[in-house]
Order: structure tokens, then C-alpha cells, then sequence
């Protein structure tokens, strides 16, 4: 006893000591000077047009659901970086091209960053509560904190910072309750659904985390399924019922962040109506929009835009010379770097590029390429299972990251770089995982020798983040600096001479 005592007390200081070095380290790489450049880039024209909407009291609609937008305006409206300017032109656009000098990006994008920043501690549990072992956990959080194209993307007034914060924090909660070897309860069903609509409401690619449940369950309900034949009925009738509160998980927060967003809309500005049916702009009009008996007319409007709109999207022409977009099987190896903005500086061009870590991307990758070897190993060929819950981590995470891009593979629009970052994640875990279960016996008998390769590899992972730094926040490169970062054609990567 006093050993397990002891080990606890120690694990905890372990714990304690790498959440601090982590949150330090994602601090500067996520957070510092999250509002530079002082420039708009990439889809910030829309979301910050939506989010002075909110402020304004205007009413919207658009291709993603609320909560994302809703905290860009938050973050704008508690700061108040810009409470001296004339803004009141955003919400008669949803694009917006020009912004009154001396615009600061202070407020929209302090929650998409702060969120990126906070994500990094999460993501470092996940790999604890999935491995309990923080030496590991630690090392390997470097796939996250030092990836410039999270970095990059995150820290702009867009949705993926909160989005992936989410997402982590669903997943983190589902690694949590598998750890604990106890029956699970309802009530751990009902906070899952909840933070499943939390990823759901920031971007509907978000439902990715409802495989958790079905996991869950599985993992829950293990003994039984076993033997399902004698049990079928009651199997069922479990299922349904963990669905059920799940669901109700879900609606606690749908809702409620719908209402929110209706509730906002108050006036229409320059007859922008977004196709809004007569009796939702007569809501407006009567000054209904807080009324919950005129909700479910507000929310069939704002679906059926929501549909339309994708609808209209372009589909992927690679023929394109400007063309960003990209096919997602080429996505794995950073397929194709993004020219966000850039300006001439003295001696040199200032890039901010949505442009991947290639050792993290392609060791990923690796992960990814091993997760399915070993799992179509153990299936055809019989081969034994040394760690069963880590195998079923596997096979979750492989399942996801499988799932979402067959889901990618159908739909016809163009897609971006950043559409991966989801995906990203789960094979960041899964390399994490499959380390775990390829290498725990030998990291047990030669600790010196493995820990010693992995701090190699966190260097290599850093001097990399290093390297290509200047193409993630914004300093001057010369044109034959630029070109040392181009290792490889299809990554697209262009100098502006």
C-alpha cells in the first residue's frame, strides 16, 4: 500500500510538472501576439462580418452552426479593441474587404487562439488518461504544440481553434471514463452527448465525435457482447437507452446555442434576408425573434440556408492556377500549402502560410500507415493481442480517422489543407497508441535507451517548427530563404519575387 501510495504522490508531481511545461510552451507558440499580423487573412473576412452581426444585433445566416462565430464575437465584445471605430458597415456584408485603419484583431481572434492555446494541455491528458504514463504523454504533446499549420490556422478569427478544443475535450472526457475500469453511468453518457453537440455547434464536421458513444458502449457493455446471442434483448435495450440520454446531451446544448443566435438577430440590414421565408421576417418585424413558440421557423430557415449554401460551393479543379483546395488523399503529406497573405518587407517578403511540420505530418502519417497494418495483422493472420485496451484505442482512433475521410473522399466541393486537421489529431493518438503497444515491453527493460531516441526525435520535431517559424508568423524571408523550405513540389510552396 505504501508503495501504490508513494507511486501516486509521484506520478502527480510528473503530471503536474509536464501540464506546466506544456501550457508554457503552447503559450508561445499559440498565444503570443495572437493578433499579428495586424492583417486579415483567409475566411476572417466572413467570420468577423458575423461576428459584428452579433454585436450589432443583426440578424444572419450561414454554411456553419453558431457557436464558433458566437465566441469570436464574445472575444470582441469583452475586449473592445476597436470601440472608437466605425464598424457598423461589417454588418451590411458578409465579406468584408476593407477595414478602418487602425483595426485591431485583439477581441476576434482572442477565443479561436485561447482555445488552440488551452487545447494543448488537453490533448497531453488524453495521451495520459490513454497510456498513464506522463513521460510519454509529454513527449508526444509535441505533435501538437509545435505544428505550424495548427499554429498558423488557430490563432486567426476562424473555427477550427474552438472547434479542435472540443472535439479534444470529447475525446478526453471518452478516454477518461475507459480508464477508469468501472461501469459506466448514465450521467457520463449524458456529459459525452454534451460535449459532442459542443463540437457539433462549432462545425457539423464535429459529429465525428458521436463514434465515441458507439465506442463507449462497446467498451462498457464488453462482457456481454462476448456472448450477444443469449443476451441480444437487453443488449438492445441498453443501447437505446444510453442513445437516448446521449441525444438529450446533445439537445441541452443545440438548442439553447440556436436560440442564442436567434435571439441576436434583431433588425435586417440593408435587406440582406438570406432567403428567409415571410413568416421569419415577420418574426423580426413583431420583434419575436425571443420567443421560443416562433423557434423551430427560425431553425428550419437557417438548415435549409445552411444546405443550399454548400450547394453553391465550387467543386476542385486542380487545373486552376490559383486553385487552394486539394484532394484529401494527398492531405497526409501536407498536400497543398495555403499563401494565406503576404507583403514585401525590407530584404525580404513576409509569408504566413498554412504550411505543415513535415516531421510531425509524415511520422503521423507512419502512425496512421502501422495503426492498419497491425490491425489487419491481428485479423487475418491471428497474430496475438499483447495489450487489448490499447488495441481497442487503435482500433477506435483508426476507425475515426477512416470514417471521416471516406466522409471527405464523397463530398464534391472543394476542400482545404485544414480540413485534415481533424483527422490530424486522431493519428497523432494513433501513432501515439501504436508506440505504446509496439514498444512498451522494450521502453520497460531499456527506459535509457528509448527515452534517449524520443528526446532525439522532440528535437527534430522543434528545430523543424523552428525552420519553417517564419512562414507561421509573418517574418521576412528572403526569396532564396523561402526556397531552402521547399522539400517537396507538390506542397505548392511559391516565392513572391
Amino acid at each position: 500500500m505504501e508503495t501504490i501510495t508513494n507511486f501516486s504522490k509521484k506520478n502527480t508531481k510528473h503530471i503536474a510538472f509536464y501540464a506546466f511545461l506544456i501550457l508554457a510552451f503552447s503559450f508561445f507558440t499559440y498565444f503570443v501576439k495572437y493578433n499579428y499580423p495586424p492583417s486579415v487573412f483567409w475566411d476572417e473576412n466572413y467570420h468577423i462580418a458575423s461576428a459584428q452581426k452579433y454585436i450589432d444585433g443583426t440578424m444572419f445566416m450561414e454554411v456553419h452552426p453558431p457557436l464558433g462565430k458566437l465566441f469570436i464575437a464574445f472575444g470582441e465584445y469583452i475586449i473592445q479593441p476597436n470601440k472608437n471605430l466605425d464598424t457598423h458597415k461589417f454588418t451590411e456584408t458578409d465579406y468584408i474587404k476593407d477595414f478602418p485603419e487602425g483595426y485591431s484583431f485583439a477581441g476576434v481572434r482572442f477565443f479561436p487562439a485561447l482555445f488552440a492555446w488551452l487545447s494543448a494541455i488537453v490533448f497531453f491528458f488524453i495521451l495520459y488518461f490513454l497510456s498513464k504514463n506522463p513521460h510519454l504523454s509529454a513527449i508526444f504533446s509535441a505533435l501538437y504544440v509545435f505544428d505550424n499549420a495548427l499554429i498558423v490556422h488557430s490563432r486567426g478569427a476562424m473555427l477550427e481553434g474552438s472547434h479542435l478544443f472540443f472535439i479534444l475535450l470529447s475525446i478526453l472526457y471518452w478516454s477518461y471514463l475507459i480508464s477508469r475500469n468501472s461501469k459506466i453511468k448514465n450521467i457520463s453518457y449524458l456529459f459525452l452527448g454534451i460535449f459532442v453537440g459542443l463540437s457539433v455547434m462549432v462545425k457539423a464536421t464535429g459529429a465525428i465525435t458521436f463514434l465515441l458513444f458507439l465506442f463507449l458502449f462497446a467498451y462498457d457493455y464488453r462482457d456481454r457482447l462476448k456472448d450477444w446471442r443469449k443476451d441480444i434483448l437487453q443488449i438492445f435495450k441498453n443501447f437505446f437507452l444510453k442513445l437516448i440520454v446521449v441525444i438529450i446531451g446533445i439537445s441541452a446544448v443545440f438548442f439553447p446555442i440556436w436560440y442564442i443566435h436567434f435571439s441576436l438577430g434583431k433588425n435586417i440590414a440593408s435587406d440582406k434576408t438570406y432567403s428567409a421565408s415571410e413568416e421569419y421576417k415577420q418574426i423580426i418585424a413583431n420583434g419575436g425573434v425571443a420567443n421560443p413558440m416562433n423557434f423551430f421557423v427560425m431553425l428550419k430557415d437557417n438548415l435549409k440556408y445552411m444546405a443550399n449554401y454548400n450547394k453553391g460551393v465550387p467543386r476542385l479543379d486542380v487545373c486552376k492556377p490559383d486553385e487552394n483546395g486539394s484532394y484529401p488523399l494527398v492531405w497526409p503529406v501536407g498536400d497543398k500549402s495555403i499563401n494565406y497573405r503576404w507583403e514585401k518587407s525590407d530584404g525580404g517578403v513576409r509569408y504566413l502560410y498554412l504550411q505543415s511540420n513535415p516531421i510531425i505530418w509524415f511520422v503521423a502519417l507512419a502512425g496512421i500507415i502501422l495503426s492498419m497494418v497491425l490491425i489487419i495483422s491481428k485479423f487475418i493472420y491471428r497474430l496475438e493481442i499483447k495489450n487489448r485496451k490499447t488495441f481497442f484505442q487503435i482500433i477506435c482512433f483508426t476507425f475515426m480517422y477512416i470514417s471521416y475521410m471516406a466522409i471527405m473522399l464523397r463530398i464534391g466541393r472543394v476542400m482545404y489543407l485544414y480540413h485534415y486537421f481533424i483527422p490530424l489529431i486522431f493519428s497523432f493518438i494513433m501513432l501515439f497508441l501504436v508506440f505504446n503497444y509496439v514498444a512498451g515491453e522494450y521502453l520497460k527493460n531499456r527506459k535509457k535507451d528509448t527515452y534517449g531516441f524520443l528526446i532525439m526525435f522532440l528535437l527534430a520535431i522543434i528545430v523543424s517548427y523552428q525552420f519553417y517559424s517564419p512562414l507561421t508568423y509573418y517574418k521576412p524571408l528572403t526569396t532564396k530563404e523561402f526556397n531552402q523550405r521547399v522539400w517537396f513540389d507538390f506542397w505548392k510552396l511559391k516565392a513572391i519575387e
